[in-house]
């Protein structure tokens, strides 16, 4: 039967729940900052992992150490393949490189299986603790990126009135040194004017026609990043739940919000916050 003293106990513990703690941030918190500056985070506090592990008289705790920062900095490297979607050669070769240093670093371990001398260990919390305030102090003041919509003039309606038509772009400008994510505002649009004559009819349970209904989606895929000083350009796409509309042309307006009229030509209106409810005239 393996004797396990009240230390080991705690010292496994310890180690496991940090190791579980810095997955769980690194895997399930979203910050509202560049991942750049998520990285520099967990990188501070494994170095300060390291100064406790180098520093402590206890070799478990050291070999202990050295686990919660292995297994954290493998998943940070993860998180990193699966953010910039950096594909399968590069994430192997990621992977040789981290076994690399492994086994170089394997060469560095005294008498005590230490890495560091106090010296280093000083400069080493330093260090990184310097970069990672420059790169969240950065992060802060540069602040997000910027996004412009550029609606277009008019839509033409050519076939189906089921097809999604381009209405407008999303230009995202990254003005920092450091990549961002991808987060378009919520825009949104409606059918403004007078939309009676292209209302489908009413169903047979019903005694009033249904409204014409505007759905915008913006295509910027699915954890896009800009990086840094760069620009991407997205498509807006329209759908319009109306019939009667094939080869009719109607203009598009950026809006405050969905404008309050039902009379008029009919158009269609862009405008930021889909939060508000986009309203449907006849």
């Amino acid at each position: 039967m393996v004797d396990i003293d009240s230390e080991t106990l705690f010292n496994g513990a310890a180690a496991t729940l940090t190791t579980i703690a810095v997955l769980f941030f690194v895997f399930n918190v979203e910050l509202n900052f560049s991942p750049v500056t998520k990285i520099a985070i967990v990188l501070a506090f494994l170095a300060l992992v390291v100064a406790i592990s180098q520093r402590t008289a206890d070799p478990q705790l050291t070999i202990l150490g050295y686990g919660v920062v292995v297994i954290s900095i493998v998943g940070l490297f993860f998180d990193l393949v699966n953010t910039f979607d950096l594909g399968s050669e590069l994430t192997v070769l990621g992977l040789l490189v981290l076994a690399a240093i492994l086994f170089a670093l394997r060469t560095r371990f005294d008498s005590q299986n230490r890495l560091l001398n106090p010296q280093q260990t000083r400069y080493l919390i330093a260090v990184v603790s310097v970069l990672a305030a420059v790169i969240l102090i950065t992060d802060v003041v540069t602040g997000g990126l910027a996004y412009e919509l550029q609606p277009e003039s008019r839509i033409e309606i050519d076939e189906s009135p089921r097809e999604r038509l381009q209405v407008a772009t999303v230009t995202v400008t990254n003005p920092t040194p450091l990549p961002e994510r991808v987060e378009t505002p919520d825009y949104a649009a409606c059918a403004a004017g007078d939309w009676s004559e292209y209302r489908h009819p009413a169903d047979p349970d019903r005694e009033e026609r249904p409204p014409v209904r505007a759905h915008l989606n913006v295509e910027d895929g699915y954890n896009e990043h800009v990086m840094s000083f760069g620009s991407k350009t997205y498509p807006v796409r329209l759908h319009i739940e109306a019939t009667n509309t094939t080869g009719e042309t109607f203009r598009v307006e950026r809006t405050d919000e969905c404008p309050d009229d039902d009379s008029g030509a009919p158009y269609i209106a862009i405008y930021e916050g889909a939060g508000n409810g986009p309203r449907m005239f006849p």
